[in-house]
């Protein structure tokens, strides 16, 4: 590995839509390792990479572009992703025409902030604010969403918080894959953070299994040089006040996709589709059987039915 995360961040430009799309040689060397390169490996593809400041974090964000864009989708990664691992997301977005923006949360990748943390479910949505105020007006619309996990627990957020419809809210379509709620076995995860909490800021992560992809999870328990080792307790504190606000808010005239896997061991599914049947007007549900949580990085097989799922959607 060629790359350093401190240098990067360290020479890292504000992000900008205008002028030449260039990367810095470790930026190139960056996005090579996660094979994100999309610069050199689909023609026409134009690609930036820089960060805006956002409740002082420095939040890194990536653009990538076909050269005649029919939209633009925004993709929100989960808790301890980033957007390097979600390659195969994003190739297909950009071959099937749409220009992709996506960032590291505060806390994951290469964006500045406690590792895997944050104090406010809140602090999420000021950085989706910021970001929206920095590009939206020069995307190619329509701009649509795609949230993974704590991704789409973000989106669904952006909707419920505020209040926010079909007409007043800022995305065409909004997909959530396996989204979060709660998680499996929140009463237990309470009673453990009640705990721990007086004593511990951290504890360790079960790097558990996850996806039927046996290569990702390989790179991610043993090669990602991204990936924290550490659950935060702030993180496990800012999502229990996160969720009763989230179930007990108005419900919204909204309509959203979902596409969940039936061997989902991380998060709730079945209660989690309950809320969001309530919250929202709509909520077109799409099972895969064999599918497990992360499913961006699932096997083959059945990321390419989710895949077909994402471009039905979009195109219809």
């Amino acid at each position: 590995m060629q790359w350093n995360k401190k240098q990067i961040v360290t020479a890292i430009r504000p992000f900008s839509l205008e002028g030449e799309a260039e990367l810095t040689k470790m930026e190139q060397e960056y996005c090579f390792f996660y094979g994100i390169d999309f610069y050199r490996t689909l023609p026409g593809v134009t690609q930036r990479l820089g960060f805006f400041s956002s409740l002082g974090f420095k939040v890194v964000m990536h653009y990538f572009s076909p050269s005649d864009a029919k939209g633009t989708v925004l993709v929100m990664h989960g808790y301890f992703d980033h957007v390097g691992l979600y390659r195969h997301l994003i190739r297909f977005l950009l071959q099937k025409g749409y220009a992709v923006v996506c960032y590291d949360q505060p806390g994951h990748g290469l964006s500045s902030g406690d590792e895997a943390a944050i104090k406010s479910f809140a602090h999420y949505q000021a950085v989706l604010n910021d970001c929206l105020n920095i590009v939206k007006s020069n995307l190619v619309q329509p701009l649509h969403a795609i949230g993974q996990s704590t991704g789409a627990a973000v989106l669904i957020d952006y909707y419920l918080a505020f209040g926010l419809d079909q007409d007043s809210g800022a995305f065409d379509r909004v997909i959530l894959l396996a989204p979060l709620v709660r998680p499996v076995g929140w009463k237990a995860a309470l009673r453990l953070h009640a705990l721990l909490r007086p004593f511990f800021t951290t504890w360790k992560r079960d790097l558990r299994k996850n996806t039927g992809d046996s290569q990702f999870l390989r790179f991610l328990h043993h090669i990602d040089p991204l990936q924290s080792k550490t659950i935060s307790v702030a993180w496990v504190t800012s999502l229990k006040r996160w969720i009763p606000r989230i179930e007990s808010s108005a419900p919204v005239d909204m309509e959203l996709t979902v596409i969940q896997g039936e061997e989902d061991g991380t998060v709730d599914w079945r209660h989690n589709l309950i809320v969001l049947n309530r919250k929202f007007r709509k909520t077109q549900v799409y099972y895969l059987p064999k599918a497990e949580h992360h499913l961006v990085n699932e096997s083959p097989e059945i990321r390419e039915k989710m895949l077909d799922i994402i471009k039905r959607v979009f195109d219809a």
